[in-house]
């Protein structure tokens, strides 16, 4: 998604990651994957009590090595706050791709 920022942006949306962690730990799982947050160019939602994950179906529902995580899992909210568009990922890996978000964004607007 963050190599087509500024397609989303043009197709009126704003993207915004949720990551279940503490500030400390994004910064250094950041900081693993050769990143700093100044790097990341949209909203970063911390959500460490897992509200949010929750609220989405998401929280605590994916084996990763020897620990529970939430699974991944793509949104779309229109301007009403309504659920438009939700995937929710069944691995790691299963995550829509940034064309098939934006052919989704665009249907909704016609």
């Amino acid at each position: 998604m963050r190599e087509r920022l500024a397609d989303f942006r043009r197709a009126g949306a704003q993207v915004l990651a949720v990551d279940p962690h503490d500030r400390w730990l994004a910064t250094h799982l950041l900081k693993e994957v050769g990143f700093e947050t100044s790097d990341v160019h949209y909203p970063l939602l911390l959500d460490p009590t897992n509200t949010v994950s929750a609220t989405y179906g998401v929280a605590f529902q994916m084996r990763i090595h020897t620990e529970w995580s939430n699974r991944p899992a793509t949104f779309i909210i229109d301007r009403q706050g309504i659920l438009r568009f939700a995937h929710r990922g069944r691995s790691f890996a299963d995550r829509p791709s940034p064309r098939r978000v934006l052919e989704k964004l665009r249907a909704l607007q016609q």
